[in-house]
């Protein structure tokens, strides 16, 4: 993870589908949905062929620079520097960006920085070659090693970018035909950003607290700045944003086997509930069957007793911290509970989110029926509006409407309807433009009478040329289905605290 402030110290196919006005920031990029969602059926996530790898992350840095209105953009390889504000992070968030352009991670996106610069055939001035859009990575790693591993061509020692930057901030008339020559990559960046508005896209951060210590790359972002007036400095993440919204095919892939692992845990963890163990025993049950099939955690898993902590049992989790605040504890089942999950696998970085409600000895209660078809009433009718052209608040709004008609049960929703999913379980995504394929959904809700019982959902769904697809349908859902699932005996029952006394 890169230590910009010490490495930079010396200077510091198919369709184009999105179209936006100038001001929204970003040009229309090609993506095709259909020819994604085709192509994620024949990879395998486990052993990636490493050719079609690198043709997925090829096509990622085409799409930005198609993406980008002017300029050039610099993402670097960064550490987590801060606690996110709003939102749950898992120690990558912050270097997911990288990631999802060079598909590196771990200790080989160590120190690390790509350059993106689209062609600029109409610029000002002539170069040495056919202008072209350039895609650099800079390694402190063995370049030739990397390129392998990567398929960018271009891989050069990370101590190289200080001079290509510092060359290429030079106005382009004033380099003489022999720089020109010598130096094509700074040469065709100066001769893209021409004599004014020099426009550099850097990734900044996306989780800040401005009480806490900044992270070392913002001085030499401001560095770069001072040294040449013309530059203007604008967020990465203002594109990326734009292009991690729409899934691909590794995307879909690796978000639908995420919901296939938690499927298996969920069932392995409600299986093994019953009277007599914890939330944390139920919860190490879940977790254990993601690590077991190569999953990581998008978040920490929450097995709850009873339902959903709201507002009126307890002290809620301080938004940002919810790492820090154990989600599952000593409470004990009982008979006749109620037990909840909210929890996601992750893999390959794509994690899922979905929430479920099971009753602990298989047979609901007739007050926990009547409040489990409320909310399995707005689960399916909202996840049967999404599509392309529907929006958030219509969906949220229908799901408000459906539980105050049910028995002004909205006045104790406090969720949101749902979010985006993706790299990070709360991906970044825009929540002012209407759905389009491609988009990957939480959609979450509950039934959350402050007297109790509880019942709550998450489902993941991917919207799609003419609707949308369900992720997580095969997750235990129906009455029938839970019931049934809490009632048989799971391969974990031997670990029950009742039979070791």
């Amino acid at each position: 993870m890169i230590r910009a402030g010490k490495c930079l110290a010396a200077l510091l196919s198919a369709v184009p589908l999105l179209a936006v006005s100038a001001e929204r920031g970003f040009k229309p990029f090609t993506y095709d949905f259909t020819a994604e969602a085709a192509l994620a059926t024949q990879l395998d996530v486990d052993n990636p062929n490493p050719q079609q790898l690198q043709e997925v992350f090829a096509k990622r840095r085409a799409r930005v620079m198609e993406a980008m209105p002017e300029g050039a953009m610099l993402v670097f390889s960064v550490e987590r520097a801060q606690e996110r504000r709003l939102e749950f992070q898992v120690p990558d968030s912050d270097n997911h960006d990288f990631t999802y352009l060079t598909g590196l991670d771990g200790i080989h996106s160590l120190d690390s920085a790509l350059l993106l610069l689209p062609a600029a055939p109409a610029a000002e001035g002539r170069l040495d070659e056919p202008a072209r859009p350039w895609a650099v990575l800079y390694t402190p790693m063995d370049p030739e090693a990397i390129a392998r591993r990567t398929g960018i061509e271009d891989v050069r020692p990370f101590a190289v970018l200080e001079h290509d930057l510092s060359v290429a901030m030079t106005d382009f008339r004033d380099w003489r035909i022999t720089q020109v020559r010598r130096w094509p990559l700074a040469a065709a960046l100066s001769r893209a950003w021409g004599r004014t508005d020099k426009v550099l896209y850097l990734n900044y951060p996306r989780f800040f607290r401005l009480g806490m210590p900044e992270p070392s790359r913002l001085e030499e972002f401001e560095r770069i700045r001072r040294f040449s007036p013309e530059i203007r400095l604008r967020d990465s993440a203002d594109i990326l944003d734009q292009v991690r919204q729409l899934q691909d095919s590794w995307s879909i892939a690796n978000l639908r086997r995420a919901v296939a692992i938690v499927n298996e845990g969920l069932r392995h963890g409600f299986r093994a509930t019953r009277p007599g163990m914890t939330e944390k025993q139920v919860m190490q049950v879940i977790d254990f069957v993601y690590r077991y099939r190569g999953a990581t955690l998008g978040f920490p898993t929450s097995v709850r007793r009873s339902g959903v902590q709201t507002p009126h049992d307890g002290e809620a989790i301080p938004e940002g911290w919810i790492e820090f605040v154990g989600r599952s504890g000593g409470a004990v089942f009982q008979a006749g509970d109620l037990v909840w999950t909210d929890t996601g696998a992750a893999f390959n970085h794509y994690s899922a989110d979905i929430q479920r409600t099971a009753p602990i000895d298989g047979r609901l209660t007739e007050r926990q029926r009547e409040l489990y078809e409320i909310a399995l009433d707005v689960q399916k009718t909202v996840i049967g509006m999404v599509r392309p052209g529907a929006t958030w608040w219509q969906l949220h709004d229908k799901a408000m409407e459906i539980l105050r008609d049910a028995g002004g049960y909205d006045e104790y929703y406090y969720y949101g309807i749902g979010h985006f999913i993706g790299m990070d379980v709360h991906d970044e995504g825009d929540y002012l433009v209407p759905f389009k394929p491609g988009m990957a959904l939480a959609i979450e809700q509950g039934v959350m009478p402050p007297e109790g019982p509880r019942v709550a959902f998450e489902d993941d769904v991917l919207v799609t040329d003419d609707g949308h697809e369900w992720l997580s349908r095969d997750i235990p859902i129906e009455i029938e289905d839970v019931e049934a699932l809490t009632s048989s005996p799971g391969v974990f029952g031997f670990l029950g605290p009742r039979e070791q006394d």
